[in-house]
């Protein structure tokens, strides 16, 4: 019964932000995401792992035995359930600047992940899909030019619309081992595939120029390495408290990428689609992830509160994007830092009301941002707040979070932006798969 009033106010939320991408629809806004996300290869995409999704941190030092953890390879090495989630998100942007004003809205796939443990609470292994960066955006410039100098004719006025898809997506498989009663170790190897998209086009204001279409396209693929480390340490300060320090480390990863240019041309009467750029010198560049080094620390107070915070850093200055040096030239180093806390009231050994079978959870987190546009840092402060519907007979979950943040600035001829939107992760345990053979 409980399930399916949880359930019913999911399906509540999520319409509630689908009219709002309804509304972006009428402005030709729907489906893009930040304005940030056009620069480079797009914006870093968080990574969340279900059970602190609602606090708003990656959980790279908190473990929990009802729900996948994507974050840190070694937590895999814990886990005594089969555990398949997959998480969805609608993020609502209003952009502004100094002189006018848009929304956009976003819905997507957020992440997919399978973990099976090989032998009970010591190896298991992990398979999982999730973005590392995207760039979906919808970019309006306005110009004037003159036709020929020295020479009286009217000015010409143009617009161009640049509509971004894609980013770079990651395949990650890997095994966390139990070396000690409160020591794990994990390593994981992704397959990173770029894939950018853009389409241009570009109207003028004289009908002696005839308008612009063509796209562009940036693939290419590499592979990376992530390396984890858990520790923990019981009844430090009380009887049942708790203290875990996680951490990951994950290379730079160096992407050979190719571009492309293409245009629908009539050729001989057919509607024909041409390479425009097969023997420019840009053809070939190369994309550069950063370095990331993930640190946590968690405190179980005891088995119903949770205190939790996080501090991340990646080497943006070292990043690459041949394809564009001006933009490349915006990278700089990014730290995020987070706290949250969550409430299991469901962990009660008594059954209590209807909201005593949630859990719920607040967190912040400030972010400096990898770009530096005009001397200006684009920033992002997020708050964040989620509840989960844990089941007692199954130790699996259903979790809900929303998040409302701010990016970026007004000033020096950039944008701000307003940003809400929810997550929801569903996390099915060991009932659905088949039992580990080995214990």
């Amino acid at each position: 019964m409980h399930m399916k009033y949880f359930l019913s106010a999911i399906i509540i939320v999520f319409s509630v932000a689908i009219g709002e991408t309804a509304d972006a629809q009428d402005q030709n806004l729907a489906n893009s995401g930040s304005f940030y996300s056009g620069f480079g290869y797009g914006s870093p995409s968080e990574t969340y792992s279900p059970n602190t999704i609602g606090m708003g941190l990656s959980g790279v030092s908190t473990f929990s035995n009802q729900s996948a953890n994507v974050s840190n390879p070694a937590l895999w090495g814990l886990s005594g359930f089969t555990h398949g989630s997959v998480a969805l998100s609608m993020m609502n942007y209003n952009a502004s600047d100094q002189f006018d004003s848009s929304r956009k809205a976003l819905f997507a796939f957020d992440q997919f992940q399978l973990m099976l443990p090989i032998v009970r609470n010591r190896l298991g292994v992990s398979i999982s899909f999730n973005p590392v960066t995207r760039s979906d955006f919808q970019r309006i410039t306005e110009d004037t030019f003159v036709p020929v100098d020295g020479i009286q004719l009217d000015d010409v006025d143009y617009l161009t619309n640049t509509q971004g898809s894609g980013g770079v997506n990651k395949f990650e498989f890997g095994a966390g081992y139990r070396l000690m009663d409160n020591i794990t170790v994990g390593y994981s190897m992704g397959a990173y595939l770029l894939s950018q998209k853009q389409e241009v086009t570009a109207a003028f204001s004289d009908i002696s120029y005839r308008g612009l279409n063509y796209n562009r396209d940036i693939e290419g693929y590499a592979f990376g390495h992530k390396f984890g480390f858990f520790a923990n340490k019981n009844s430090i300060l009380g009887s049942e408290d708790q203290f875990a320090i996680g951490a990951t480390v994950t290379l730079p990863v160096t992407i050979d990428a190719e571009r492309s240019v293409s245009a629908f041309r009539t050729i001989n009467g057919r509607r024909t689609l041409v390479e425009l750029d097969q023997n420019g010198s840009a053809v070939d560049g190369t994309v550069k992830l950063p370095m990331e080094i993930n640190t946590g620390l968690t405190y179980n107070l005891n088995r119903f509160v949770v205190f939790s915070a996080e501090t991340m850093i990646q080497q943006w200055s070292d990043a690459e994007y041949s394809f564009n040096s001006v933009q490349e030239a915006y990278f700089k180093d990014r730290l995020k830092a987070g706290f949250g806390v969550q409430y299991h009231p469901y962990r009660t050994e008594q059954r209590g009301g209807l909201f005593s079978n949630f859990k719920y959870s607040l967190g912040s987190s400030y972010d400096t941002g990898h770009l530096n546009i005009n001397g200006e840092d684009i920033d992002t402060l997020f708050l964040n707040a989620g509840i989960g519907f844990v089941s007692r007979q199954t130790a699996s979950s259903i979790d809900l979070s929303f998040e409302y943040g701010i990016r970026g600035t007004e000033s020096a001829s950039l944008v701000k932006e307003n940003i809400w939107g929810f997550k929801l992760s569903l996390n099915l345990a060991e009932f659905m798969f088949v039992r580990p053979k080995f214990q």
